[in-house]
């Protein structure tokens, strides 16, 4: 398998509350009403939906539990387990978040959002540590990708529109890599910045529909551990078989 699997979650919808729109009075009562600023919110559109109706791209805001579910599927396998995976967020404002692999995530969404506002408002987490188990930088999707282009041999694109692939293909071209790069739009709709030919080496579909993240991740992860295990029995066997007894 490969060394080390980096999955990049871009555009992720993950936001504090736009301060944009405090200009309606529905939502200046809304803040009034939980007396908290919106910076201290996570724009979320199951309490926010009627308050997000004139925001541009609104079908692509307001989901901070695609990255949660998302975060959760790839710090709970045991590619992670083994400190093989790496995990980076790209939001939607353009923001960056690097996770540590020794990371543990609420698994409460509430408790989730107060650790993203946390980092949002220190910069890193713990504060000032040597060690921290999330950073905070800015950056473009496309300046991200152009610096990672330089640290992985392989990188995928995940999008409907990408070249339909069946499972066994896909995964075996993931694990045949030395430090592949799996990018994932992380937002419930819409369609990614187009990233320039350059950055990315191929662009996969694995359904001709849409598919939950979560689910995506776990199969992709899983799928690589599977390879992992038989490989490592083909190499265990054949070992096997090269003994003499004479």
């Amino acid at each position: 398998m490969a060394k080390l699997l980096t999955i990049l979650l871009a555009e992720s919808s993950l936001e504090t509350f736009p301060e944009e729109l405090l200009k309606d009075v529905e939502v200046r009562q809304y803040f009034s009403k939980i007396k908290k600023t919106p910076q201290e919110v996570i724009l979320d559109v199951s309490f926010h939906g009627n308050l997000m109706k004139e925001l541009p791209d609104s079908q692509k805001r307001g989901r901070p539990d695609i990255v949660h579910f998302a975060l959760l599927s790839c710090c709970g396998s045991i590619v992670a387990r083994e400190q093989r995976l790496r995990v980076i967020i790209h939001t939607n404002k353009n923001k960056v978040i690097e996770l540590n692999p020794e990371i543990r995530l609420p698994k409460n969404i509430d408790r989730f959002n107060g650790l993203i506002l946390q980092l949002l408002k220190e910069k890193s987490i713990p504060p000032e540590s040597d060690k921290p188990l999330m950073t905070l930088r800015e950056s473009t999707l496309n300046e991200l990708i152009k610096e990672l282009r330089n640290k992985h041999d392989f990188i995928v694109e995940f999008s409907v529109k990408g070249e339909q692939l069946s499972s066994t293909d896909y995964s075996n071209q993931i694990y045949g890599a030395t430090n592949p790069l799996l990018i994932f739009g992380a937002y419930p709709h819409g369609e990614m910045e187009i990233i320039p030919s350059e950055l990315i080496d191929k662009k996969i579909a694995i359904y001709q529909e849409g598919l939950d993240l979560f689910a995506v991740i776990s199969q992709i992860l899983a799928v690589q551990h599977m390879i992992d295990e038989k490989v490592l029995l083909k190499t265990s066997d054949s070992e096997q078989n090269d003994l003499s007894w004479e």
